[in-house]
Order: C-alpha cells, then sequence, then structure tokens
C-alpha cells in the first residue's frame, strides 16, 4: 500500500517513522515537501505525558530525549495579585507536582529530578535529528518539492502532482494521501473546508540566549514552594513551562538546551483580541508591555540575546471534515490551530495519527468504511472543541488569580483523571473503546474542562484579592493511576469518579474558604 505525506515537518517524520514501525515495512512511505522549512516559524518546544509516552514508547526515542533535551517536571502559572501595579512581583504560584517512580531515568541526575515525565525540546535540534532518524529507516522515501495538486477518487488511486525542487513535474498514483503542511493546509484549501471561529489569537514569540536565569526568581511567590533536598519531594521549578497570566493575554517561557552549551528560552506572547486592548507585535511591544504588568520577563530578557522573532496573527482555525473514506486525511497544524496554553499540540498531533494508523489497519483488511471514520473524526474532534472553548472562556478574566486559579486546577483535575488515562487505554482510536473517550465531548450538561457555575458566582462576591483566597494544589490533583494500562476498563471509570472526588474537594474548600471571607453571599 502507497501512502503519501504531504509535508517535511515534525510531525511529517513522526507520523512517517510510525506507520513504519507499526506496519513493519508493509507500506511504501514517501515524504513530499522542501528539504529547508523556508521561513516558516518553529513552535512547539514543551510537550506533555501525551506526547512523551507516543515519542518514548512508540517511537523508542527515550534514550535520545535524555540525552539531548531537557526535562520537563510540571505547568507552572504565575497569577499576578495586582495587575495593575507593575512594581508588585507577588505573585499566586500554581502547578502540577509529581513524583514519577515508573519511568525511565535521567544519567547525572540526582533525586526525584532523575524522572522527569516530560520534555522541553530545542525544536531545531529535534527537527534535524528525526529527519536523519527518517533518513536511515528502510521503507520511506523523500521527494524536495511542493505538491501542486491532488485529485481525491472514492473509487480508484489518489493523484498528486507534485512540483520538484529541480523543476521537474511529478504524477504520483497512491493509496493514501495525508497532510502534515502545516499552514499552507493543501487538502483543505483545495477542498475550502478551513473554519474560522470566534475567539481568534494574534501571538508574537521568540528565543533568547545566554540569559539569567536566576532572574527568574526574583519575585515574591505565594504558596507551596518546592521541598527542600532530602525532603519527600524536590525538583528545580525553573524545568517547567513557565505562564504569567495577563489581561486577555499569556506568556509562554520554555528552557530548552542549546548546542553552544548556553541556556536557550523560548517565549511567547498570546493574546485574545477581544479581551486585549494591545498589539504585541514586535520586540519593543512586547518589553513595553511586560515592563508595564511583568518586569521580571523583561529583564530576563534583556539578560540575553535575541536570536528570532515570529507573528501569527488572527491564527485560530479548524478543518472539518479532517479524515475521510477517501482515503485521505488532514493532521497537526493543517487541520488546527488549538491555543498554546497546555501544550498540546504536538499530543493532538500524536493522537491523530494512531487514528489514521488504526484506519490504515482497517483498510489493508477490507474493513474500512464511512462510518468508522467518521467515528475517528468525532472522536478527535470532541476534546480539542471541549478544551479550546474551556481556554476562549478563560480570557474574559486571565488576569483574575482567583479564578485563574480555579480554572487552572479544574482544567488540569479533568487531564489526569480523565484525559491521560483515556489517551494511555487507546480509547482514541480503539474502535471497541471509543464510548469512553464521548467522556471528553461537551454537551447540554456536562462540559468536562470547563468550570461551574457556582464558582463563578462565589468568586463574584469577593472583594480585593488576599493571599488568604488560594486553594493550592500540586500533587493532589495528579492522579497517582494516570499511566497505567488496563486490561479492564472498569478502572478508566473508577479513574474519573476519583477526579470528580478531588475536584468536589477542591470545590468545597474553595466555596468554605470565600464563605469564611464574605459570609453574605451565602445568605444571597
Amino acid at each position: 500500500m502507497k501512502v503519501a505525506i504531504i509535508g517535511n515537518g515534525i510531525l511529517g517524520n513522526l507520523g512517517a517513522m510510525y506507520l513504519q514501525k507499526k506496519f513493519a515495512g508493509k507500506l511504501d512511505i514517501c515524504l513530499i515537501g522542501p528539504d529547508s522549512r523556508e521561513g516558516l516559524p518553529v513552535v512547539g518546544e514543551s510537550i506533555i505525558e501525551i506526547t512523551t509516552m507516543f515519542l518514548e514508547e512508540e517511537l523508542g526515542m527515550a534514550d535520545y530525549l535524555r540525552k539531548s533535551h531537557l526535562p520537563k517536571y510540571a505547568l507552572t502559572y504565575y497569577f499576578k495579585m495586582d495587575p495593575d501595579d507593575p512594581t508588585d512581583r507577588t505573585y499566586a504560584v500554581h502547578c502540577n507536582e509529581r513524583g514519577p517512580d515508573d519511568l525511565r531515568k535521567l544519567d547525572g541526575w540526582d533525586g526525584p529530578m532523575d524522572n522527569p515525565p516530560s520534555w522541553l525540546i530545542n525544536r531545531e535540534v529535534f527537527d534535524r535529528d528525526i529527519r536523519e532518524m527518517v533518513a536511515d529507516m528502510d521503507g520511506i522515501h523523500r521527494i524536495n518539492g511542493h505538491v501542486r495538486d491532488v485529485q481525491i477518487s472514492s473509487e480508484n488511486q489518489n493523484v498528486l502532482y507534485v512540483d520538484q525542487a529541480d523543476g521537474e513535474q511529478l504524477r504520483m498514483e497512491v493509496d493514501w494521501v495525508i497532510d502534515v503542511s502545516g499552514r499552507k493546509q493543501v487538502i483543505p484549501r483545495i477542498l475550502n473546508n478551513i473554519i474560522r471561529p470566534e475567539g481568534q489569537r494574534d501571538c508574537f514569540w521568540f528565543r533568547v540566549a545566554g540569559f539569567d536565569r536566576d532572574i527568574l526568581k526574583d519575585i515574591n511567590a505565594l504558596g507551596p514552594m518546592p521541598p527542600g533536598p532530602g525532603e519527600p519531594y524536590h525538583y528545580d521549578r525553573y524545568y517547567s513551562t513557565h505562564h504569567f497570566m495577563g489581561q486577555g493575554n499569556w506568556i509562554w517561557m520554555i528552557p530548552m538546551k542549546g548546542e553552544d552549551g548556553r541556556d536557550l528560552m523560548s517565549i511567547g506572547f498570546v493574546s485574545h483580541p477581544d479581551h486585549f486592548d494591545g498589539n504585541v507585535n514586535n520586540m519593543d511591544s512586547f518589553l513595553t508591555q511586560v515592563d508595564n504588568t511583568h518586569p521580571v520577563v523583561g529583564e530576563l530578557v534583556r539578560s540575553g540575546e535575541i536570536l528570532d522573532t515570529n507573528l501569527l496573527k488572527r491564527y485560530h482555525y479548524v478543518v472539518n471534515p479532517m479524515y475521510s473514506a477517501d482515503r485521505w486525511a488532514v493532521i497537526g497544524d493543517a487541520a488546527y490551530a488549538p491555543d498554546p496554553l497546555f501544550s498540546n499540540g504536538l499530543a493532538f498531533g500524536t493522537i491523530q495519527w494512531e487514528q489514521v494508523g488504526s484506519m490504515i489497519k482497517k483498510d489493508m483488511e477490507g474493513t474500512l468504511d464511512a462510518p468508522f471514520v467518521t467515528s475517528m473524526a468525532e472522536a478527535f474532534l470532541g476534546p480539542v472543541l471541549a478544551t479550546q472553548t474551556a481556554i476562549s472562556n478563560w480570557y474574559a478574566t486571565m488576569h483574575d488569580p482567583v479564578l485563574s486559579a480555579i480554572r487552572l486546577n479544574w482544567i488540569e483535575i479533568s487531564y489526569f483523571y480523565l484525559f491521560l488515562p483515556l489517551v494511555v487505554n487507546e480509547c482514541h482510536f480503539r474502535e471497541d473503546r471509543l464510548n469512553y473517550w464521548k467522556l471528553l465531548q461537551n454537551t447540554s450538561d456536562i462540559r468536562p474542562f470547563d468550570i461551574s457555575q457556582d464558582l463563578i458566582q462565589a468568586r463574584e462576591k469577593l472583594g480585593p484579592i488576599n493571599p488568604d483566597h488560594f486553594v493550592y494544589m500540586g500533587k493532589e490533583k495528579v492522579n497517582p493511576r494516570a499511566m497505567e494500562v488496563l486490561n479492564d476498563l472498569r478502572g478508566i471509570h473508577e479513574q474519573g469518579v476519583a477526579g470528580g472526588m478531588v475536584r468536589k474537594e477542591y470545590t468545597r474548600q474553595i466555596l468554605e474558604r470565600i464563605e469564611k471571607i464574605a459570609p453574605s453571599w451565602v445568605a444571597e
């Protein structure tokens, strides 16, 4: 069976590796794309457990990641107590702390830090290295060029027309066409099935090298700090994805391992134009913005060297449909542009590759049909739309430290007790388990990633924010069973119930605390 992958980026190469390994040489795989990035921006340096599991378990990249990239121990969020005062460096700091005991260890790292749950990757290094890995694999070949047109057939093979870099033109007949061309969106532009929803985003980002990492500690951090050496759990909070929250915007800061030995960091500014009154589109506007909100970020940036900058305006979109029984699929940035708040872009891409692998398997067996393909597409869009709706709803009050903390913990409980166990147990692509996956979809009465109305109403009763308003959760919201591979899927239900209890207890503590501070709201 012949498979053409349009695109030569990270998900194209990872997908080629995955299909080659999954089908053990039974596929003839061709990657079609330019040898260089042609000026396209690089983003996606922070990965989560879902991506890590795919890279390590499916592709065998565990040793490579441990040697070439930085460990990641948490997502860390900084909610400013007084967003309107640039001189106030007081933040409520929240993160998901865990002490993993079932992962491969890091050479040269001591204590709990030798067992990271995920990775902070240098994308330039990673992209280069996976291309070299693919080049060494049998059953995969490349064409340096661009796909000019695709003709889809429901009865015969699909046809691609390729303009090669040497000027030659090529006509290819293939069984499957998988579009991983990123924002070029080859198939969606031909089919005209790109949807641009409300709730757009703007993003400016850059990389900085040789900065003073200690500047990041120059804040008054509220909340539990990591225990000291010798205590039950300790990690250096530098090795996490850092998020500074503001009015209709947030900033990411992702440490990376530089090949020249210097510290690298990716820094990005994401804003919702309906809720952010400004225009951050270059270094000057970025520094002006952070000087007035998060001066610690500006100081860190000025201590280093800017390597490059990138800008995307109104970048949010989704493709529907993204799979077809006519044997085509659209994956990754070609299919959707999610908000990067929870580092799930690559995770969604790996979920799609496993779904496509399931469809190709059925096709090889002669059992692929339209209902199954539709079920795969609906299964994928469910959590994408649910998570993006929850994030969109957050922007209006992103500067509010109490409400932001509540939203963060609510979403992360859902991730660790529901989303992650479902992926670990292959509920996103196994036909006999898809019913479990529907738990991630928004319905008329259930929104798994959005907070309940009583918490919003309770927050409205509070006056000025003070440190007593917060209920901190670190290890409490991390499901210790999340990575279990289950034979009996009643364990999925058990974890979901356990997560519900964690969320119920968290809600009780919040409401109890607010009642003590503002008792009049209960009577109302």
